[in-house]
């Protein structure tokens, strides 16, 4: 009788564990390949601040992927979503803010271009960033984005080729947003 109890108090316990475990497994961004080259990592709430919910981060690092490439979904309400919607809908503000050398004892010497990006569906902008001195390779990013009453969903997408960064912008926020 006791190694059965034990063992029912075993399976409770490892089936508690197993639920509890749910919310670290990683959530997929969708749009992406489904093979090895991707990771997706779990986020849970304890990365998120009241106003913004991480959904989904997922990155693919060479040589297994080239270029290598980082993908994420946040929603957002509030004031920042209110901020970022209207930088979707004029990246020019935030090159501008990133420009500024408000704060800074010396400005950032950085090369920045934005170039708004229309699919018809979704706001979204494009940005490029690459030291003035050319001493360093330029990263990219594409964002777009989704209101849906008071939240914003956006797509981010980072990486080192700037048609490869907008094409999987593109393809995972017809994905994650919606057609």
């Amino acid at each position: 009788m006791p190694f059965r109890l034990s063992r029912f108090s075993l399976l409770i316990l490892a089936l508690g564990l197993s639920l509890g475990s749910c919310g670290y497994v990683p959530r997929q961004v969708a749009g992406l390949r489904v093979d090895a080259s991707w990771d997706a990592l779990p986020l849970r709430k304890w990365l998120a601040e009241d106003r913004s919910e991480p959904v989904a981060l997922a990155f693919c690092a060479p040589p297994e992927c080239g270029p290598g490439l980082a993908v994420s979904v946040v929603r957002l309400t509030g004031k920042d979503a209110d901020i970022t919607e209207a930088v979707l809908k004029d990246p020019e503000r935030l090159a501008r803010a990133l420009r500024s050398p408000a704060g800074r004892a010396k400005p950032v010497k950085t090369r920045i271009t934005v170039e708004r990006l229309t699919d018809g569906r979704y706001p979204g902008f494009a940005i490029d960033l690459a030291p003035a001195d050319g001493s360093r390779r330029p990263a990219y990013g594409a964002a777009f984005g989704r209101r849906e009453g008071e939240a914003l969903s956006v797509v981010l997408v980072i990486g080192e080729v700037q048609d490869a960064v907008r094409e999987t912008a593109r393809q995972v926020a017809a994905r994650e947003l919606g057609s």
